[in-house]
């Protein structure tokens, strides 16, 4: 992925608060070229960045798991329309976004309670993260239980050992400061959830000295 040094950003950081977010991670493998979208986890020890994740046996992405190949992943954040029309200086709309590519090979999970308590924990962290829309919580019961059991031979569980991190966070640094308080301000207004997000991410970006060249 190439970045533009304006849009630069600290990949651990970044997809720490992209997967706490965002976790439905794009999987791309090559020869022949093939992609999953499943949601990851994180393990991050501070010195190695790991993705664990589990995906059906059947699926083409899994084959390239199983042997072991690169994968790389690229990791969603927001992204809102912007329109020029937002602007005092002269400009073309675009687009506001962040986005992290992982790379590294994969390996599978080969004992089975791994691959079950990886499963269960998806689901803790994601019924935990839910907006508040009803009673709270939900808990797996002895029949999601035994549903887990019997989808296990059909799942594989693998880990990415992260060797290549990038990040982009594109927040309108290469805009005069007065067109990213304008941009913020349109987007903070937006009906649109993702609108809404860029705006507060853009915060840091507005106060940011302007730019020598513009970018995309």
């Amino acid at each position: 992925m190439w970045i533009n040094p304006l849009f630069q950003a600290d990949a651990r950081n970044e997809v720490a608060q992209l997967l706490g977010a965002h976790s439905l991670v794009t999987l791309v493998a090559e020869s022949p070229l093939r992609a999953a979208h499943l949601p990851l986890l994180l393990e991050d020890d501070g010195e190695s960045m790991r993705l664990v994740g589990h995906i059906p046996r059947v699926d083409p992405v899994a084959q390239a798991i199983d042997a072991g190949e690169r994968i790389l992943c690229i990791v969603h954040g927001a992204r809102a329309y912007v329109s020029a029309g937002w602007y005092d200086d002269p400009g073309l709309s675009t687009y506001n976004f962040s986005v992290v590519h992982l790379e590294g090979a994969a390996t599978t999970m080969t004992d089975p309670a791994e691959l079950r308590a990886h499963l269960v924990e998806l689901v803790r962290v994601h019924e935990e993260a839910k907006p508040a829309v009803d009673a709270g919580p939900w808990q797996i019961d002895a029949v999601a239980d035994a549903r887990i059991d019997a989808l296990l031979p059909a799942v594989m569980g693998f880990r990415i050992t992260v060797d290549s991190a990038q990040a982009k966070t594109k927040f309108g640094q290469n805009r005069s400061h007065d067109d990213r308080v304008a941009t913020r301000e349109h987007l903070h207004r937006s009906p649109a959830a993702e609108d809404r997000e860029i705006a507060e991410r853009m915060d840091d970006a507005v106060d940011a000295p302007d730019p020598r060249r513009p970018g995309h």
